[in-house]
């Protein structure tokens, strides 16, 4: 069994949206899609990322009505990123720099993936118990 060591090793795909997209649909992609947040595109281009944090503190108490706003109005711009070798570690510590929850991951032809901190934890969490077990049998 390979354990994660790399970004790429925990990435998920991205989704997105089109920047003119109202809120609320993107709340219900993201609900859908059961992810913590979708990249918000003009033209096909990533230009900026919601997350749930962005969805309560820019709409619900914002007061804005999800039914009339587009998400380019709430959206957190620039993307935030990382090469696709990065390591977790490295990864993880980037995230608490730049106080964010989500990253991009950047490969050779653009964004190839996203990854968040639950990946990260779910992802440590597993390297952990696996070297935990391997102790308890010698």
């Amino acid at each position: 069994m390979k354990f994660p060591s790399t970004v790429s090793d925990i990435m998920t795909d991205i989704i997105s949206i089109e920047g003119s997209t109202l809120v609320e649909e993107a709340a219900q992609t993201m609900i859908e899609n059961k992810i913590g947040s979708i990249i918000v595109t003009t033209d096909g281009k990533p230009e900026g990322i919601i997350t749930r944090h962005d969805m309560l503190s820019r709409v619900i108490v914002a007061y804005k009505d999800p039914r009339i706003h587009n998400t380019e109005t709430i959206m957190s711009s620039p993307l935030i990123s990382v090469g696709v070798e990065t390591s977790i570690l490295d990864a993880m510590r980037f995230m608490r720099a730049e106080d964010v929850t989500h990253l991009l991951v950047k490969g050779e032809k653009g964004y190839v993936g996203i990854i968040s901190e639950g990946d990260i934890v779910s992802a440590v969490t597993l390297s952990s118990l696996t070297q935990f077990s391997t102790l308890l049998r010698r």
